[in-house]
């Protein structure tokens, strides 16, 4: 599995600047050019039998999420891009999907970590439940690469025990992950008191001033209280939580591999 960083510089942005209309088609100068990229990071690893391409982007971008009020407008593009980079290869797709209120908060916080976010209040009326969600992405994703090699959890379902996330993505392979990395924090959330002193800040920083700044702020201990931010309308909330069970329902009918709770 190649790092994050790596994956983000090496592949992921020459794919993000390829034209919707290049990805469309399958453009047959843009597909050899990521193949490379993408060669050159398997190879990278060494001998291997199992290789995990993992970045949330390579479905899209929260900016863009918010932009067109939908989620992930351009998923199955995407996914029909990395079917033609990755043909020859065995391969399998895998999304986790999260409840919206959670889902909603842990995005805009991670706009709001960069400087200027919307308010929060506006961000979330872009996402009412009537718009597009997760059974429209997972859709796409199905006629893109195929059902049979799709698989869909929920992030409850991954979170109750981690462990069997990595049977999944390498069958074969006999994982043993330590507890403390299983419940380590890799990217901690803004607090309320986070975010009033970025709030503060920004007339005085810079935009990577301010994405420096919040990284530091995330990781500062705050003494309590210091909640969390969350969404609190009660009719919203059951009407999110109404839209995901369809959405699970929606997902079963289509025939891909789900794991919920």
């Amino acid at each position: 599995m190649a790092g994050i960083w790596a994956v983000r510089r090496r592949f992921y942005q020459p794919l993000s600047t390829a034209s919707p209309g290049s990805i469309r088609s399958g453009d047959f100068l843009t597909r050899p050019v990521l193949r490379r990229k993408l060669d050159r990071l398997m190879r990278e690893s060494g001998q291997i039998n199992t290789f995990l391409l993992s970045d949330e982007n390579l479905a899209g971008t929260i900016g863009a999420n918010y932009l067109f009020g939908r989620l992930y407008p351009w998923a199955g593009m995407r996914a029909r891009m990395l079917v033609g980079v990755l043909s020859g290869h065995d391969t399998h797709y895998f999304i986790c999907i999260r409840s919206y209120p959670d889902y909603l908060v842990s995005s805009w916080l991670q706009l709001a970590s960069k400087g200027k976010p919307p308010a929060f209040e506006k961000y979330v009326e872009k996402f009412s439940p009537e718009r597009r969600g997760w059974a429209e992405l997972v859709a796409d994703l199905a006629q893109a690469v195929g059902r049979d090699r799709l698989t869909v959890w929920t992030y409850d379902w991954f979170a109750e025990d981690p462990h069997r996330v990595f049977a999944l993505l390498a069958p074969d392979m006999d994982f043993v992950v330590a507890e403390e990395e299983l419940k380590r924090e890799i990217l901690p959330s803004l607090t309320i008191k986070g975010l009033n002193v970025i709030s503060l800040l920004e007339e005085h920083l810079t935009r990577p001033e301010i994405r420096r700044m919040s990284r530091l702020v995330r990781n500062f201990q705050f003494d309590e209280p210091n909640p969390k931010l969350e969404i609190t309308d009660p009719a919203l909330i059951a009407a999110y939580e109404s839209k995901f069970r369809r959405d699970l329902e929606a997902i079963r009918a289509l025939g891909v591999e789900l794991h919920a709770t």
